[in-house]
């Protein structure tokens, strides 16, 4: 398995180092990151699926993995931004033309494009074919309707990647996905949500009322819209479970510090074989969840396939951090429930990796097929 690279690494360190500051201030103020974004943009991080070509840091993914786990320890809310950008970034480099690849790719990778992905609905997550929002051909131009759901950094989004169908009939192949700029007349954000983690995400409803898009913002072709999303979907998955990684070895390193320091019957916490064992344990499982999220990057890289892989990544870093969480709210006790503790703050922003992006069911139903030789 190859190295991440260094000098992205120093990069990802420095910005970690700034949005650390602000993390609990984002999280009981449920604000976005601003400081954790401008480190972010200052270090060219939000390049990272970028090709060098546009300005980006075309980073592989195996050192992707490595930047989001480390700023994720630091601050899950500025992580997150990182997932946000990658994936429209990397589809739109995958699917763009040339056109819209020089007009929108320089300035994501500069960090002056912020992005936005709008797949979800209120009735439907991951079942991407029972999606409502449609969109009609009207001349040169395309008009969209419709609500979606759960759509992170909608608000502050220059660039929204919206799937619709373009044909109902077809169900999953009748999805089109759309390039629609910040300011289109009949697209606006609604109610934002108030989560129990990554709260500095903030997530609202998208909604499309005769929203006229030109034909030359369709992504790829028209009726591709799935599968550009699943390619996406792969890849976000991977960061997902480097998301879930930081977010554990946030809360283990709070209970190795306080284990450390605290005192009980005269000796240190963590010489009581309860508290050490259960440090251990969580140290063991992180250990495991990143070798298996690196694998997957290191498959990925190698071109190969990584549905599966990806999805046993997600689904065993995401677990694992609520896992780790959990033991380490134990190890600081009635101190660990306080709003403001790590581990407290790590418990909830865990919570959260387990569902979005492809809860664990669905992530343990894609594993499933892939086993049995149907998905």
């Amino acid at each position: 398995m190859s190295a991440p690279d260094t000098k992205v690494m120093e990069r990802a360190r420095r910005a970690a180092c700034v949005a650390a500051k602000h993390a609990a201030a984002v999280d009981l103020d449920e604000r976005f990151p601003y400081e954790g974004h401008a480190a972010l943009k200052a270090e060219g991080l939000l390049g990272l699926s970028v090709p060098g070509e546009y300005g980006g840091l075309d980073c592989d993914a195996r050192t992707a993995v490595a930047v989001v786990e480390e700023v994720a320890a630091a601050c899950a809310s500025t992580a997150a931004l990182l997932l946000t950008w990658a994936g429209p970034a990397g589809a739109l480099a995958a699917y763009g033309t040339k056109v819209q690849k020089n007009r929108y790719l320089p300035a994501i990778a500069s960090g002056d494009c912020a992005l936005s992905f709008a797949l979800t609905e209120d009735h439907c997550g991951s079942d991407a074919g029972a999606i409502r929002a449609t969109a009609t051909r009207a001349g040169d131009d395309w008009v969209l309707e419709g609500r979606k759901a759960w759509i992170g950094n909608a608000i502050n989004a220059d660039l929204t990647l919206v799937a619709v169908k373009t044909d109902p009939a077809q169900r999953s192949r009748g999805v089109t996905t759309f390039l629609v700029d910040k300011g289109t007349a009949g697209v606006r954000v609604e109610e934002m949500y108030s989560k129990m983690g990554a709260r500095g995400t903030r997530h609202g409803d998208l909604r499309l009322e005769a929203a006229r898009v030109p034909a030359t913002q369709v992504l790829g072709e028209v009726g591709r819209g799935l599968p550009q999303m699943l390619h996406s979907l792969d890849y976000i998955r991977l960061l997902t479970a480097a998301h879930a990684l930081g977010i554990a070895r946030a809360a283990h390193d709070s209970a190795v510090t306080y284990a450390s320091e605290r005192e009980t019957f005269g000796q240190k916490l963590f010489t009581h074989q309860a508290i050490g064992f259960s440090i251990a344990d969580c140290a063991t499982w992180i250990h495991a969840a990143r070798l298996i999220t690196v694998d997957a990057a290191t498959r990925l890289d190698k071109g190969e396939d990584i549905g599966a892989a990806a999805a046993m990544a997600k689904l065993h870093a995401s677990e694992t951090a609520t896992r780790v969480a959990h033991a380490a709210i134990q190890v600081h006790g009635a101190w660990g429930l306080l709003k403001g503790n790590v581990a407290e703050r790590a418990y909830r922003d865990a919570r959260v990796t387990e569902i979005w992006d492809g809860t664990s069911e669905i992530q343990r139903l894609i594993i499933t097929r892939s086993i049995f030789g149907r998905g």
